[in-house]
């Protein structure tokens, strides 16, 4: 369902869903399409997951920030121990 959008405003990952972009226009369209997509398919989000407008967030291990991808420290602390 959202196969023509990954790689280009959204990458997902089983039930994890990240939208990026470059401004806050594009960023509101690009979350609408998603959730429109979602909704196609009735599939429902939990509003208390949700995270709109961060410039960093956790992704699947990764700290996902602008221009910046870096392992999670909560990673790095398990390796280490």
């Amino acid at each position: 369902m959202l196969r023509a959008h990954l790689d280009i405003f959204v990458v997902a990952y089983l039930d994890d869903i990240l939208v990026y972009s470059e401004n806050k226009e594009d960023y509101v369209k690009y979350v609408c399409t998603v959730l429109r997509c979602l909704d196609n398919y009735n599939l429902r989000v939990k509003p208390k997951k949700y995270k709109f407008y961060k410039k960093e967030v956790d992704f699947l291990g990764y700290v996902v920030g602008v221009n910046r991808v870096r392992i999670s420290e909560e990673k790095i602390k398990v390796v280490k121990e």
